[in-house]
């Protein structure tokens, strides 16, 4: 009886947190109410085929790159610049796959908006530059 409890356990979590993974994309994309749900879709597929590459670049980190990333005392730019200046040739090639796919994903999504939806966009845009 015991068993059975804990593969249920396991079995609810795991659902659970399939249900889930999908979220974390979902939270991110702005301006959901002007995009059709095929682009909502697409920017989900393409938030979540940067995963994997990205899992794998911070898994190549050394001991001081992880100190680095984890030090609150640094702004996020200078995090970057520190970060930058460790990097081996390999971690620098998989962060230009990783932009050449955000670019790429970029590309593709754009070509799906319409002019409307760009004109709003773009003016979204401006109305975010007049407050700062």
């Amino acid at each position: 009886m015991k068993s059975l409890k804990i593969i249920a356990v396991v079995f609810f979590t795991s659902i659970g947190s399939l249900s889930f993974a999908g979220g974390n994309c979902e939270d991110k994309i702005r301006n959901k109410d002007i995009f059709t749900a095929e682009q909502v879709e697409m920017k989900i597929r393409h938030c979540e085929s940067l995963k994997a590459p990205r899992k794998a670049l911070r898994a190549t980190f050394t001991a001081e790159q992880k100190a680095i990333k984890k030090d609150k005392s640094l702004t996020k730019k200078l995090k970057r610049e520190k970060l930058r200046a460790t990097f081996t040739a390999e971690q620098l090639a998989m962060k230009k796959e990783i932009r050449a796919k955000r670019k790429q994903n970029r590309a593709e999504f754009k070509k799906t908006l319409t002019p409307e939806q760009k004109t709003i966009l773009k003016e979204r845009r401006q109305a975010r530059k007049m407050k700062q």
